[in-house]
């Protein structure tokens, strides 16, 4: 396999994070916020939302779904 340079450089960022960290994930998690808030950029916010259960009959009949 061979090795792919942006890999290694995502790896080794990571790795670099950890250790200025000592491996504290609170202490890594709330230094990229701040990180995130700093910059300035939109940030996007992909919050789940829960699903809503099918009611009772919903979903159940097959649709006539012609190909062309």
């Amino acid at each position: 396999m061979n090795n792919d340079s942006l890999i290694d450089e995502v790896r080794n960022n990571g790795l670099v994070l950890v250790a200025r960290y000592d491996n504290d994930v609170e202490a890594i998690c709330k230094a990229l916020k701040e990180r995130e808030s700093a910059s300035g950029r939109m940030v996007v916010d992909r919050a789940p939302q829960r699903l809503r259960p099918k009611s009772h009959g919903e979903g159940t009949q097959a649709q006539n779904v012609s190909i062309t």
